[in-house]
This record gives structure tokens, C-alpha cells and sequence, in this order.
């Protein structure tokens, strides 16, 4: 017996932003988001985001679609691994959003430890283009951290 412990996606707010926690699934209620709005802004912290399955992807889009035929600038901030990669995979889920922070792997070669870390993609944008990912220290020895994945791969959500 097996039970799903992804958890269903929450919704808060927390400052100018709703706060998107679990999974990105059939039940999430996306397309309720850009009502959400503020001064024609939709900013999503999407940080607590542990999984999304196709129907999750497809509803994505729909809402990406929506907030942008009502004229509202999406920001996405503290975009958690697994919401990367689907923006990395499928070009339609990125939408006309602006990606202002992202979570990416690294790893420390000195202690082992494998992180993902926050990038802020506005000050590392120079870096980013360059598909230069930015120098990270080891929370634990101090040592320097290596980027853990295929840059090219890791930052194609730019090359929109």
C-alpha cells in the first residue's frame, strides 16, 4: 500500500505575493490565481512547491494563458526545482512570466553535501545569459560549491 505523501497545493498570502506550497496537481485550482491580482500583478512564491504531474502542467499553462489575456504581469519568485524543470522542458509553461529568483543544485565537493540554492536571476542576470551559473559557498565546510547540473539545460528558461 502506497500513499501519496506530495500534499495537496496550499494558497497564502504573504506581502505582495501568494505563497503556492505542495503539489501542482488536477486540484489546484490554478486558474483562480489571476483573480489574485494586485495593481495588475500576479507574484507567485513558489518555493514550497514539491511536485507537479502533467494535468498540473497543462492547468499551469491555461493560467499563464489567462493572466496574460488579462493584461497582468506574472512574477515568479523562489521557483523550487521541480517547476524548473518543467520550465526548462516545455517552453509553453513559462508563459510571459518574469523569473526574478530560482532554486538550483549545487554541490560541495569538499563535504559532500548537495543543496539546492537560491539564485537571484536579476542580480546574476549577466552571468545567467552567459549560462554562467553564480559561485555558491558550502553552508557547512565554507568550500566552494559546484553548479550540480547542465547549465545550458538548467538555465534554457532564459532564452525566451
Amino acid at each position: 500500500m502506497s500513499s501519496d505523501t506530495r500534499g495537496r497545493m496550499t494558497i497564502t498570502e504573504q506581502g505582495d505575493a501568494l505563497v503556492l506550497a505542495g503539489s501542482i496537481d488536477e486540484t489546484s485550482a490554478l486558474h483562480e490565481l489571476p483573480a489574485s491580482a494586485r495593481s495588475g500583478r500576479l507574484v507567485l512564491d513558489l518555493a514550497a512547491i514539491t511536485f507537479i504531474n502533467s494535468l498540473g502542467v497543462r492547468d499551469w499553462i491555461r493560467m499563464q494563458l489567462a493572466a496574460q489575456k488579462a493584461g497582468l504581469a506574472v512574477e515568479l519568485r523562489r521557483v523550487s526545482e521541480p517547476l524548473m524543470h518543467q520550465l526548462n522542458m516545455i517552453v509553453a509553461t513559462r508563459g510571459s512570466a518574469a523569473v526574478t529568483s530560482f532554486y538550483a543544485p549545487y554541490a560541495c565537493d569538499a563535504c559532500g553535501r548537495e543543496e539546492s540554492l537560491l539564485i537571484d536571476a536579476i542580480t546574476h542576470a549577466e552571468r545567467l545569459v552567459r549560462l554562467d551559473p553564480p559561485p555558491m559557498t558550502c553552508p557547512d565546510c565554507r568550500s566552494a560549491m559546484a553548479f550540480n547540473d547542465f547549465p545550458e539545460r538548467y538555465f534554457s528558461f532564459l532564452s525566451v
